[in-house]
């Protein structure tokens, strides 16, 4: 029996039917030889996946399924994981798409899905007017997971590092994603850039869901092996993963995008344009300069790397 361990962070909303997937897989999967022991990260569990694998005595799994970025964005924990990784991105034939080509990461990372971000508003005019660093009282959330590090991120790199601090300033940022669509539903704001799957609920006369002019943020999630399985065990375990029946369920359940060509059907947020982090720039960040400027705006901001600093382990 092949013994396969893999880390799993992704999407909290469905986790419990993605957890019900995965049990059934690990038992079609032993009755070909693969043993597969999940452990799950994120909401709900004690630590998100990156803050876990920042610890000095982390033990690293055979696959990685995460929509936790910084486990692939920062270069301090992603260093350690990089030369022991299959080249896997082709391991899945993938659809091309805009959106695939907004996420790709080089050979390594496997895109998995995306969760596309647009407006939920009240303002559906004052939408189709703003760009995404220009709006003042914005709301958008998950200051720990990778939803709001990503639209810093984004509007980063496409207009600097002062523009990202000065949306910072003048939004409404919530610990998650469905605050900022709360607040919008309280009318504490106008508009909130949030999930599609929230940004659906619109009634279409008092709230409506737009895209924004360029186009839905993208927080993408992405599939790694390590050369500690056997070649064939990861990429059948990768293969079982995507497969037709996860894909739809994530399209279907959750408006997600999905990159493996196995599933026919689109999230509804399928365009020609979209942002996301180019891998170049993620490559030149220097983590020091953005965790400096995100906890300076966000003081309770977890750095995973900082953590360790700030309380070692015994």
């Amino acid at each position: 029996m092949t013994h396969i361990l893999l880390y799993w962070n992704h999407i909290c909303v469905l986790h419990r039917q993605e957890k019900a997937f995965l049990q059934e897989l690990a038992g079609r999967l032993r009755r070909e030889g693969i043993e597969l022991e999940v452990r799950f990260f994120g909401l709900g569990y004690p630590e998100h996946m990156s803050e876990y694998l920042a610890r000095p005595d982390a033990v690293f799994p055979d696959l990685i399924v995460s929509a936790d970025l910084e486990v692939f964005e920062d270069r301090a924990i992603f260093s350690k994981l990089e030369p022991e990784l299959y080249p896997a991105a082709d391991w899945v034939p993938l659809r091309e798409s805009p959106a695939l080509d907004a996420v790709r990461r080089g050979d390594k990372l496997l895109p998995a899905a995306a969760i596309p971000l647009v407006y939920y508003t009240r303002e559906p005019e004052v939408c189709a007017q703003m760009r995404l660093p220009d709006w003042a009282g914005l709301a958008f959330g998950g200051i720990n997971n990778s939803a709001v590090k990503t639209v810093v991120k984004t509007v980063w790199e496409k207009w600097g590092r002062e523009a990202a601090s000065d949306l910072l300033d003048r939004s409404l940022v919530t610990d998650m994603p469905i605050g900022a669509f709360q607040a919008v539903r309280q009318e504490q704001a106008r508009t909130a850039l949030v999930p599609s799957l929230y940004a659906l609920r619109a009634d279409g006369q008092n709230a409506f869901l737009r895209t924004p002019q360029e186009g839905p943020v993208l927080i993408p999630s992405y599939l790694c092996a390590r050369t500690s399985a056997p070649e064939w065990a990861a990429r059948r375990v990768a293969e079982g993963i995507l497969c037709r029946e996860l894909c739809d369920f994530y399209v279907t359940n959750g408006d997600l995008i999905l990159f493996p060509a196995c599933t026919q059907l689109r999230s509804g947020q399928e365009g020609e344009r979209f942002c996301c982090p180019s891998a170049a720039w993620l490559d030149a960040l220097a983590r020091d300069d953005f965790y400096g400027l995100y906890r300076e705006k966000f003081p309770a901001a977890i750095d995973p790397v900082q953590k360790i600093k700030e309380h070692p382990l015994v």
